[in-house]
Protein backbone atom coordinates (compact mmCIF):
# COMPACT_ATOMS: atom_id res chain seq x y z
CA UNK A 1 0.00 0.00 0.00
CA UNK A 2 1.17 3.66 -0.16
CA UNK A 3 -1.19 6.62 0.32
CA UNK A 4 -4.21 4.29 0.04
CA UNK A 5 -3.37 2.87 -3.39
CA UNK A 6 -3.10 -0.33 -4.44
CA UNK A 7 0.22 -1.23 -5.76
CA UNK A 8 0.84 -4.48 -5.72
CA UNK A 9 -0.65 -6.99 -8.49
CA UNK A 10 -1.15 -10.39 -7.59
CA UNK A 11 0.93 -11.91 -10.34
CA UNK A 12 -0.15 -15.48 -9.34
CA UNK A 13 -3.94 -14.84 -10.61
CA UNK A 14 -5.22 -16.71 -12.65
CA UNK A 15 -3.10 -19.59 -12.55
CA UNK A 16 -0.06 -17.24 -13.73
CA UNK A 17 2.99 -19.55 -14.15
CA UNK A 18 5.25 -16.65 -15.79
CA UNK A 19 6.42 -13.30 -14.64
CA UNK A 20 7.69 -10.74 -17.87
CA UNK A 21 9.78 -8.08 -17.70
CA UNK A 22 10.18 -5.88 -19.99
CA UNK A 23 12.72 -2.08 -19.21
CA UNK A 24 13.87 0.11 -21.48
CA UNK A 25 15.99 3.18 -20.40
CA UNK A 26 16.33 6.72 -21.64
CA UNK A 27 17.85 10.29 -20.78
CA UNK A 28 21.52 9.89 -22.31
CA UNK A 29 21.09 12.36 -24.46
CA UNK A 30 22.92 15.64 -23.56
CA UNK A 31 19.38 17.68 -23.31
CA UNK A 32 18.27 15.39 -20.54
CA UNK A 33 19.36 16.02 -17.10
CA UNK A 34 17.60 12.60 -15.79
CA UNK A 35 18.28 9.40 -16.32
CA UNK A 36 15.68 7.17 -16.67
CA UNK A 37 14.73 3.64 -16.24
CA UNK A 38 11.47 2.08 -16.81
CA UNK A 39 9.97 -1.48 -16.31
CA UNK A 40 6.80 -3.31 -16.81
CA UNK A 41 6.32 -6.04 -14.48
CA UNK A 42 3.55 -8.77 -15.46
CA UNK A 43 1.46 -11.84 -15.89
CA UNK A 44 3.13 -13.16 -18.59
CA UNK A 45 0.43 -16.03 -18.95
CA UNK A 46 -2.70 -13.91 -18.88
CA UNK A 47 -1.38 -11.37 -21.77
CA UNK A 48 -3.09 -13.38 -24.88
CA UNK A 49 -6.65 -11.29 -24.77
CA UNK A 50 -3.38 -8.30 -25.10
CA UNK A 51 -2.32 -9.28 -27.90
CA UNK A 52 -5.23 -10.22 -30.02
CA UNK A 53 -6.74 -6.56 -29.29
CA UNK A 54 -3.43 -4.71 -30.48
CA UNK A 55 -3.16 -6.91 -33.31
CA UNK A 56 -6.62 -5.53 -34.81
CA UNK A 57 -5.48 -1.95 -33.56
CA UNK A 58 -2.46 -2.12 -35.41
CA UNK A 59 -4.47 -2.97 -38.05
CA UNK A 60 -6.80 -0.15 -37.56
CA UNK A 61 -4.18 2.43 -37.42
CA UNK A 62 -1.82 0.86 -40.37
CA UNK A 63 1.23 1.24 -38.88
CA UNK A 64 2.80 -1.92 -40.78
CA UNK A 65 5.76 -2.81 -38.70
CA UNK A 66 6.56 0.28 -36.80
CA UNK A 67 7.38 -0.32 -32.67
CA UNK A 68 5.89 2.40 -30.66
CA UNK A 69 8.47 4.36 -29.20
CA UNK A 70 8.54 8.15 -27.79
CA UNK A 71 11.41 9.03 -30.54
CA UNK A 72 8.93 8.69 -32.55
CA UNK A 73 6.16 10.27 -31.81
CA UNK A 74 6.40 12.88 -34.90
CA UNK A 75 4.52 10.07 -36.59
CA UNK A 76 0.94 11.37 -36.71
CA UNK A 77 -0.55 7.74 -37.38
CA UNK A 78 1.50 6.62 -34.13
CA UNK A 79 -0.08 9.54 -31.83
CA UNK A 80 -2.77 8.75 -33.10
CA UNK A 81 -2.86 5.22 -31.87
CA UNK A 82 -1.21 6.09 -28.80
CA UNK A 83 -4.49 6.71 -26.20
CA UNK A 84 -6.42 3.63 -27.33
CA UNK A 85 -2.91 1.69 -27.03
CA UNK A 86 -2.50 3.05 -23.34
CA UNK A 87 -5.89 2.43 -22.81
CA UNK A 88 -5.66 -1.83 -23.92
CA UNK A 89 -2.54 -1.96 -21.55
CA UNK A 90 -4.79 -0.55 -18.81
CA UNK A 91 -7.29 -2.78 -19.70
CA UNK A 92 -5.36 -5.74 -20.47
CA UNK A 93 -1.86 -6.30 -18.80
CA UNK A 94 -1.54 -7.44 -15.17
CA UNK A 95 1.34 -5.79 -13.47
CA UNK A 96 3.35 -3.07 -12.42
CA UNK A 97 4.49 -0.27 -14.41
CA UNK A 98 7.80 0.95 -12.28
CA UNK A 99 9.87 3.92 -13.35
CA UNK A 100 13.26 5.30 -11.44
CA UNK A 101 14.43 8.82 -12.19
CA UNK A 102 18.42 9.44 -11.10
CA UNK A 103 19.74 12.79 -11.31
CA UNK A 104 22.59 13.06 -13.64
CA UNK A 105 24.23 14.88 -11.69
CA UNK A 106 24.46 11.30 -9.01
CA UNK A 107 27.75 9.29 -10.60
CA UNK A 108 26.52 6.19 -8.69
CA UNK A 109 24.08 4.93 -6.46
CA UNK A 110 26.38 2.12 -4.98
CA UNK A 111 28.49 4.01 -2.91
CA UNK A 112 30.28 7.94 -1.79
CA UNK A 113 30.98 10.32 -4.62
CA UNK A 114 34.58 9.45 -6.91
CA UNK A 115 36.26 7.26 -9.40
CA UNK A 116 36.94 5.35 -6.73
CA UNK A 117 32.88 3.61 -6.24
CA UNK A 118 32.53 3.44 -9.79
CA UNK A 119 36.16 1.78 -11.08
CA UNK A 120 35.23 -1.10 -8.04
CA UNK A 121 31.89 -1.63 -10.11
CA UNK A 122 34.00 -1.69 -13.54
CA UNK A 123 36.36 -4.27 -11.78
CA UNK A 124 33.18 -6.26 -10.01
CA UNK A 125 32.18 -6.60 -13.77
CA UNK A 126 35.66 -7.92 -15.37
CA UNK A 127 35.97 -9.92 -12.47
CA UNK A 128 32.96 -11.84 -13.09
CA UNK A 129 33.63 -12.10 -16.89
CA UNK A 130 31.31 -9.75 -18.00
CA UNK A 131 34.62 -8.08 -20.10
CA UNK A 132 35.95 -4.07 -19.63
CA UNK A 133 33.35 -1.67 -19.83
CA UNK A 134 33.52 2.63 -19.20
CA UNK A 135 32.87 3.36 -16.20
CA UNK A 136 29.02 4.55 -17.22
CA UNK A 137 28.22 1.53 -18.41
CA UNK A 138 28.98 -0.06 -15.58
CA UNK A 139 26.60 2.45 -13.16
CA UNK A 140 23.94 1.37 -15.72
CA UNK A 141 24.35 -2.07 -15.80
CA UNK A 142 24.05 -2.30 -11.96
CA UNK A 143 21.12 0.26 -11.71
CA UNK A 144 18.82 -1.91 -14.25
CA UNK A 145 20.05 -5.22 -12.56
CA UNK A 146 19.41 -4.30 -9.02
CA UNK A 147 15.85 -2.69 -9.84
CA UNK A 148 15.07 -5.89 -11.75
CA UNK A 149 16.00 -8.51 -9.56
CA UNK A 150 14.29 -5.86 -6.79
CA UNK A 151 11.05 -6.09 -8.83
CA UNK A 152 11.33 -9.98 -9.41
CA UNK A 153 11.55 -9.98 -5.22
CA UNK A 154 8.99 -8.00 -4.74
CA UNK A 155 6.08 -9.37 -7.10
CA UNK A 156 7.21 -12.83 -7.79
CA UNK A 157 6.15 -16.15 -6.44
CA UNK A 158 8.17 -19.41 -5.10
CA UNK A 159 8.03 -21.96 -8.65
CA UNK A 160 7.61 -18.85 -11.10
CA UNK A 161 9.23 -18.70 -14.18
CA UNK A 162 10.78 -15.31 -15.09
CA UNK A 163 11.24 -14.00 -18.28
CA UNK A 164 13.27 -10.65 -18.84
CA UNK A 165 13.35 -8.92 -22.19
CA UNK A 166 15.58 -5.57 -22.43
CA UNK A 167 15.82 -3.00 -25.39
CA UNK A 168 19.14 -3.40 -27.24
CA UNK A 169 21.48 -1.74 -25.16
CA UNK A 170 25.12 -1.14 -24.33
CA UNK A 171 24.74 -3.18 -21.20
CA UNK A 172 24.00 -6.00 -23.35
CA UNK A 173 24.49 -4.86 -26.94
CA UNK A 174 25.93 -8.59 -28.03
CA UNK A 175 24.14 -12.38 -27.65
CA UNK A 176 27.39 -13.29 -25.55
CA UNK A 177 27.26 -9.85 -23.31
CA UNK A 178 23.26 -10.11 -22.68
CA UNK A 179 23.96 -13.90 -21.55
CA UNK A 180 26.35 -12.38 -19.29
CA UNK A 181 24.19 -9.88 -17.68
CA UNK A 182 21.51 -12.74 -17.22
CA UNK A 183 24.32 -14.49 -15.49
CA UNK A 184 25.20 -11.75 -13.32
CA UNK A 185 21.34 -11.22 -12.25
CA UNK A 186 21.02 -14.59 -10.61
CA UNK A 187 23.66 -13.76 -8.77
CA UNK A 188 22.23 -10.29 -7.21
CA UNK A 189 18.96 -11.94 -7.01
CA UNK A 190 19.89 -13.97 -3.74
CA UNK A 191 20.40 -10.04 -2.38
CA UNK A 192 16.44 -9.33 -2.19
CA UNK A 193 15.04 -12.48 -1.58
CA UNK A 194 15.60 -16.08 -0.61
CA UNK A 195 12.10 -17.41 -2.83
CA UNK A 196 13.22 -20.39 -5.78
CA UNK A 197 12.23 -19.56 -9.03
CA UNK A 198 11.94 -22.58 -11.72
CA UNK A 199 13.44 -20.59 -14.54
CA UNK A 200 15.42 -17.26 -15.19
CA UNK A 201 16.05 -16.50 -18.73
CA UNK A 202 15.69 -13.58 -20.79
CA UNK A 203 16.38 -11.98 -24.29
CA UNK A 204 16.46 -9.20 -26.39
CA UNK A 205 14.01 -7.65 -29.22
CA UNK A 206 13.44 -10.79 -31.55
CA UNK A 207 14.19 -10.74 -35.25
CA UNK A 208 12.71 -10.50 -37.20
CA UNK A 209 10.01 -8.41 -35.49
CA UNK A 210 7.71 -9.61 -32.75
CA UNK A 211 5.56 -7.14 -32.11
CA UNK A 212 3.25 -9.79 -28.92
CA UNK A 213 6.73 -8.66 -27.15
CA UNK A 214 7.42 -5.35 -28.97
CA UNK A 215 4.47 -4.11 -27.78
CA UNK A 216 4.59 -4.62 -24.38
CA UNK A 217 8.81 -3.13 -24.42
CA UNK A 218 6.97 -0.01 -25.96
CA UNK A 219 5.01 0.64 -22.47
CA UNK A 220 9.08 0.97 -20.69
CA UNK A 221 9.56 3.50 -24.15
CA UNK A 222 7.25 5.46 -24.09
CA UNK A 223 7.63 5.63 -19.89
CA UNK A 224 10.62 6.14 -19.46
CA UNK A 225 11.25 8.90 -22.35
CA UNK A 226 8.29 10.98 -21.45
CA UNK A 227 9.20 11.22 -17.75
CA UNK A 228 12.99 12.21 -18.49
CA UNK A 229 11.64 14.97 -20.84
CA UNK A 230 9.15 16.58 -18.65
CA UNK A 231 11.51 16.59 -15.66
CA UNK A 232 14.03 17.99 -17.66
CA UNK A 233 11.77 20.60 -19.01
CA UNK A 234 10.55 21.82 -15.50
CA UNK A 235 13.99 21.60 -14.13
CA UNK A 236 15.23 23.50 -17.26
CA UNK A 237 12.17 26.18 -17.12
CA UNK A 238 9.94 25.67 -14.44
CA UNK A 239 6.71 23.71 -13.35
CA UNK A 240 4.60 26.45 -15.50
CA UNK A 241 6.76 26.16 -18.44
CA UNK A 242 7.56 23.22 -19.04
CA UNK A 243 7.39 21.65 -22.21
CA UNK A 244 6.89 17.97 -23.88
CA UNK A 245 6.41 16.81 -27.28
CA UNK A 246 3.22 16.28 -28.65
CA UNK A 247 1.74 12.90 -27.55
CA UNK A 248 4.29 12.61 -24.11
CA UNK A 249 0.94 14.00 -22.51
CA UNK A 250 -0.96 11.35 -22.94
CA UNK A 251 1.53 9.49 -21.34
CA UNK A 252 1.55 11.75 -18.56
CA UNK A 253 -1.72 11.79 -18.13
CA UNK A 254 -1.89 7.90 -18.27
CA UNK A 255 0.97 7.78 -15.67
CA UNK A 256 -1.60 9.75 -13.50
CA UNK A 257 -3.50 6.30 -12.89
CA UNK A 258 -3.95 3.46 -11.81
CA UNK A 259 -6.85 0.95 -13.65
CA UNK A 260 -7.86 -1.94 -11.82
CA UNK A 261 -4.92 -4.41 -13.12
CA UNK A 262 -2.41 -2.27 -14.31
CA UNK A 263 -0.26 -0.20 -11.19
CA UNK A 264 1.97 2.62 -11.89
CA UNK A 265 4.40 4.01 -9.47
CA UNK A 266 7.45 6.41 -10.40
CA UNK A 267 10.72 7.12 -7.87
CA UNK A 268 13.25 9.83 -8.61
CA UNK A 269 16.13 10.17 -6.45
CA UNK A 270 17.86 13.66 -7.06
CA UNK A 271 19.92 16.63 -5.64
CA UNK A 272 17.93 19.43 -3.36
CA UNK A 273 18.66 23.32 -3.07
CA UNK A 274 21.46 22.38 -0.51
CA UNK A 275 23.33 19.20 -2.64
CA UNK A 276 21.88 16.55 -0.76
CA UNK A 277 20.34 13.46 -2.18
CA UNK A 278 17.08 13.32 -1.82
CA UNK A 279 14.26 10.39 -3.08
CA UNK A 280 10.56 9.80 -3.02
CA UNK A 281 7.96 8.68 -5.13
CA UNK A 282 6.44 11.41 -8.05
CA UNK A 283 3.05 12.10 -7.56
CA UNK A 284 1.16 12.39 -11.48
CA UNK A 285 -1.86 14.63 -11.31
CA UNK A 286 -3.46 15.85 -14.62
CA UNK A 287 -4.28 19.46 -14.65
CA UNK A 288 -7.70 18.94 -16.54
CA UNK A 289 -9.99 15.76 -17.07
CA UNK A 290 -10.33 13.89 -20.04
CA UNK A 291 -14.02 14.00 -21.37
CA UNK A 292 -15.25 10.54 -21.06
CA UNK A 293 -12.99 10.34 -17.74
CA UNK A 294 -15.14 8.37 -15.11
CA UNK A 295 -13.78 8.50 -11.56
CA UNK A 296 -14.30 4.83 -9.65
CA UNK A 297 -14.18 4.38 -6.03
CA UNK A 298 -13.12 1.56 -4.70
CA UNK A 299 -12.69 0.68 -1.17
CA UNK A 300 -9.20 -1.33 0.02
CA UNK A 301 -9.24 -3.94 2.51
CA UNK A 302 -6.50 -3.79 4.55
Amino acid sequence: MHADRLLLPDLRALANRTVGIFSDYAGEDSSSRYLTYSFLVCSFGSLEPFKQQMATLRKKASIGNKEIAFKDFRMGQLRRMLPPYLRLVDQYVLGLVFTLMVDKSIPSLFGPPGPGTLQQLVSGLEEHGYGSVVPKVAEKLFRVVHITAFLIALLGHQGQKIFWMTDNDSIGETPEKHQQLLSILNKVLPLYTTKAFSFLGGARPFQPRAFEYLDLLSVADVAAGAVAQLFSSIDALGHDKAQIKDGGNDVLRWLCHDSITLKKLCIIVRRDVKGDIVYGPVNFEARTPIADEVFVPMQLVR
